[in-house]
């Protein structure tokens, strides 16, 4: 078996078949298809049966209590057959006939994780759009130069998704590269971070595989997630953590995170925040600044090098002085309104 994707599924019946169909009509012939039914409430795992019904040679389905995408993905790896490994998202599109030169590739460069560039798209819309690899498409890439993108890459899209690489099935077992199953949401990065920093070779091909479709009512882009800010900081501390047990390099990705953070991650919590009737605004604020996360964020990482001072910079300034009345005034009634 040369492929192996794994498509959690939950509450998705309106976009399972399409991405199944997707799959099933590439001319590339050697594949299964694992679908982990994660307890999904609506219509899916009639679906997911149904289809291992019509094509018992290639799809196999898994039933099991809740326990999240990660979980999900770990279950599926475990029975697995594939030489390589394709984590899939259930509303996503593969583009036609690509996964023959996704697999060309793949032997040519004979590397631990293959990455693509992918299309994305907003539900309902026609507006794709291309994301490119920031890698020189067709360059292997070794452990050393690997580990020092992973000090870098925070701010971009190569580690953030798992579901634009392939991997090698032998890569992942040997290393013992899971997701972490407690993550109910953000477990890409974690698995991406400690997956980039154990590999051994790596290369990106300029092959648009996917369309990512972005989705106003998925799990990353509910309006408020209750306990998102623990999440996410639990997730800052896995990078970290893995950064510190199998990288070898110096410093620079704890300044690097620490801007993702301060640039990315705290204006996506305070969204969650003001952007939604909800109480406690105030509380929660407080509960952000006087993280962990946004602690070492703002020793490692000075908010002087922003380039303009705008009102984001003011209510992030206000918040490392901890002065939360005034951010709290600026987010409500200016930012956020």
């Amino acid at each position: 078996m040369k492929l192996s994707y794994i498509i959690p599924v939950y509450n998705v019946e309106k976009y399972l078949k399409e991405c199944i169909d997707s799959i099933l009509a590439q001319t590339f012939d050697d594949y299964e298809i694992i679908l982990v039914d994660d307890a999904s409430p609506d219509n899916c795992p009639y679906i997911c049966d149904g289809y291992a019904e019509r094509y018992p040679d290639i799809i196999k389905v898994i039933h099991k209590k809740n326990a999240g995408p990660a979980a999900a993905r770990n279950d599926g790896l475990k029975i697995a057959s594939g030489d390589y490994i394709w984590f899939f998202d259930s509303d996503d599109v593969l583009k036609a006939d690509c996964v023959n030169k996704v697999y060309e590739m793949a032997l040519k460069t004979n590397v631990d994780i293959l990455q693509m560039s992918f299309m994305s798209f907003h539900d309902g819309k026609d507006d794709s759009y291309k994301t490119e690899s920031v890698f020189e498409y067709g360059k292997v890439i070794g452990h050393k130069e690997l580990s020092k993108y992973v000090a870098s890459s925070n701010t971009d899209r190569s580690v953030i998704f798992a579901w634009r690489n392939i991997y090698k099935k032998a890569f992942l077992d040997d290393n013992n590269v899971l997701f972490d199953p407690s993550l109910r949401m953000l477990e890409d990065p974690p698995f991406n971070t400690l997956a980039f920093l154990k590999a051994k070779s790596f290369s990106a091909a300029d092959i648009p595989i996917y369309s990512y479709r972005i989705r106003q009512d998925s799990l990353q882009r509910k309006k408020y997630v209750e306990n998102y800010d623990i999440v996410m900081e639990y997730q800052w501390s896995l990078k970290l953590k893995y950064y510190r047990d199998f990288s070898d390099n110096d410093g620079l990705f704890y300044k690097d995170i620490a801007e993702f953070t301060i640039k990315t991650n705290l204006p996506v919590l305070l969204s969650n925040i003001y952007s939604n009737n909800i109480d406690g605004k105030y509380t929660f604020l407080k509960r952000i600044g006087n993280s962990e996360m946004l602690r070492k964020s703002f020793e490692d990482y000075d908010i002087k090098d922003f380039k303009s001072k705008s009102l984001d910079w003011w209510a992030t300034f206000f918040i490392k002085k901890k002065l939360y009345p005034l951010a709290h005034f600026i987010c409500k009634n200016i930012l956020y309104k």
